[in-house]
């Protein structure tokens, strides 16, 4: 029948869209292979989270290899205990225009961490917590160049997530 089916105990739980046995999903953007929104798994989806990927040109990339991801955060803007400040309808599953043109209008705005290039190799400072070079170590930083989220390698088919708020653990694995 499709999906997947996780079992506690004796108990079978269908983990498919039907049976509402989610948290939401992450959807790539019609006609735009580097844009993605992240909704929650409300009747009324609500968009929780906006991501845009910049992607560099075949030419830029045969010339200079392989230069390090670039990606833009938008998530919305929340209340000092953590939830989700109310927006206007007509804002709520709006993020990714936030994010084209950087407005902070009833969201929080973020890019990725520029490395610095050091002895032939883009280089992050994760303070001891990641351990391995890999082309997915990032760090999610504010305007300010305040980390928020920062994700690395530690070993073989191990990473570490690291994440505070206005970030929660969903939008953080989104």
């Amino acid at each position: 029948v499709g999906g997947w089916t996780a079992k506690n105990n004796s108990d079978a739980v269908q983990l498919n869209k039907k049976a509402g046995n989610y948290i939401g999903k992450l959807r790539r953007e019609k006609n735009d292979r580097s844009t993605y929104s992240l909704y929650d798994s409300k009747e009324q989806k609500e968009q929780i989270g906006a991501f845009q990927y910049s992607l560099p040109s075949l030419a830029q990339q045969w010339s200079e290899g392989q230069p390090p991801r670039k990606m833009q955060v938008a998530i919305p803007a929340t209340d000092k205990e953590g939830a989700i400040e109310p927006r206007a309808s007509y804002l709520k599953n709006r993020l990714i225009d936030n994010i084209k043109k950087q407005s902070k209008t009833a969201a929080h705005l973020f890019s990725t961490k520029e490395p610095t290039y050091d002895n032939g190799q883009y280089r992050l400072n994760f303070s001891g917590r990641v351990t391995t070079a890999s082309v997915k170590n990032m760090q999610i930083v504010d305007s300010k160049g305040e980390i928020f989220l920062q994700f690395g390698k530690v070993g073989d088919h191990r990473f570490h997530l690291d994440y505070k708020a206005p970030f929660n653990a969903y939008q953080a694995f989104g």
